[in-house]
């Protein structure tokens, strides 16, 4: 009798594909079994979803407001760094659902890689698992189009929940029809805001130094005369990196020897962590490294 039910239970597992958006996919399935013809069925299911909601929500409230008291706000915005857990917690109202901020987060982690090389990302809109975007700089040649296109979908499936495509333009407007449009709603682009991190005389070929802007730990790397920045710490641990040794582009956590790409945050000795990388830029022998967004100038 086991084997039957292990089949089922492969076939289910199999229904739910990493790239489908599972809240979209279990609203769906709530909707149709709210539609059965039959009565007893749809008692059933909200019997169930009700016990499991005050059951999960309940038990959930009372777990955030015991860490926000323990640990305060910085560790709760660490647990939310996880789309896992983010993911978890928007499913229950306790935090925000921001679509287009975990696209964002989710394309820092080659922001930096390809800023080194002239290109710039814009996010113009984020619609369920779709994410429009425009490239600024591909006509350089510095990198070729398919690479970076590439590269940003990598991220998106590893960083963005739900992630189901990359469009490279603006969204197509839903209707030719004419529509008025409050100007309060609509969204400016937005550009990276650079802050000052040091002098480039300070940080020698092959050297680390750390330093922290806007309450965020960063660790900022010389690799053959180009800059880079990655989040200070080691992979989602509190420990630091700038007592790592750098070999080229490569960067070994001093605790606990893993190996990190400085260029792209990716590990390179097979584990699963990334670093977030953010873009640097150097003007008069100063380095700039943006954190956060700004409306762009019209």
């Amino acid at each position: 009798m086991s084997e039957p039910k292990a089949e089922v239970s492969e076939a289910k597992a199999e229904a739910v594909t990493p790239d489908a958006d599972v809240l979209e996919e279990v609203d769906r399935a709530i909707t149709r079994l709210g539609a059965h013809k039959d009565a007893s069925v749809r008692d059933d299911l909200r019997i169930l979803l009700q016990g499991i909601d005050a059951v999960h929500r309940t038990g959930m409230t009372h777990l955030m407001a015991a860490i926000h008291a323990m640990a305060g706000e910085a560790f709760v915005n660490r647990l939310l760094g996880d789309p896992a857990i983010r993911l978890l917690l928007m499913s229950y109202d306790l935090v925000a659902v921001d679509r287009r901020l975990q696209a964002e987060e989710a394309i820092d982690a080659v922001r930096g890689h390809l800023h080194a090389r002239g290109v710039d990302v814009e996010i113009r809109e984020v619609v369920g698992g779709v994410v429009y975007v425009r490239l600024h700089g591909i006509a350089n040649g510095a990198l070729a189009p398919e690479a970076v296109v590439h590269d940003l979908e990598a991220a998106l499936k590893d960083g963005f929940v739900g992630f189901q495509e990359l469009v490279v333009r603006d969204r197509e407007p839903r209707s030719s029809a004419p529509t008025l449009i409050p100007l309060a709603s609509l969204k400016r682009a937005q550009r990276p805001v650079y802050q000052p991190a040091g002098a480039v005389s300070e940080l020698p070929v092959g050297r680390l130094r750390a330093v922290e802007l806007l309450g965020q730990p960063l660790l900022l790397a010389n690799v053959e005369g180009e800059v880079y920045a990655v989040r200070n710490r080691c992979g989602e641990s509190p420990l630091p990196l700038e007592f790592g040794q750098l070999e080229g582009a490569e960067l070994r956590c001093s605790w606990h020897g893993c190996r990190y790409d400085v260029r792209s945050g990716r590990r390179t000795d097979g584990g699963a962590e990334h670093l977030a990388v953010f873009p640097v830029r150097v003007e008069d022998g100063e380095i700039r490294v943006a954190l956060g967004v700004a409306p762009a100038a019209s």
